[in-house]
């Protein structure tokens, strides 16, 4: 039985640390403040981040049932998941490996709140 959306985001959300969020103005689900996955807007798929170019290229060559992109997504390394290829339990493990390679880059330096205030004013007085 093929996934709902509402299904896909359940099940990206259960992960340990998950949380909602914008990404590119779109509401997308992160773990340790690193993008996980959305839910597309417009596609019945899942958008999902891939460590690289060439492995997105085999993965939409190993099952281009369950893979593809968008030419929107033609120079970043995103694959498309279509819901009407994907089982719970597949989403899951697709998750899990990148889950894990999200848990394996650095965190996330964030500059702080006063920082970004200089910038923004240097910005303004240009």
């Amino acid at each position: 039985m093929p996934l709902t959306r509402s299904e896909a985001r359940k099940i990206a959300l259960s992960f340990e640390g998950a949380s909602e969020g914008p990404y590119f103005g779109k509401p997308a689900i992160f773990v340790a403040e690193k993008f996980l996955t959305r839910v597309h807007h417009k596609e019945e798929a899942v958008v999902l981040a891939i460590g690289s170019m060439e492995m997105r290229d085999m993965m939409l060559e190993a099952d281009p049932k369950l893979f593809y992109i968008t030419d929107h997504y033609r120079k970043f390394p995103f694959v498309l998941i279509r819901l009407s290829a994907l089982t719970k339990t597949v989403l899951k493990e697709i998750l899990v490996g990148r889950v894990a390679q999200l848990a394996a880059m650095p965190p996330i330096k964030r500059r702080p709140k006063a920082a970004k205030k200089k910038v923004a004013t240097r910005k303004a007085k240009r």
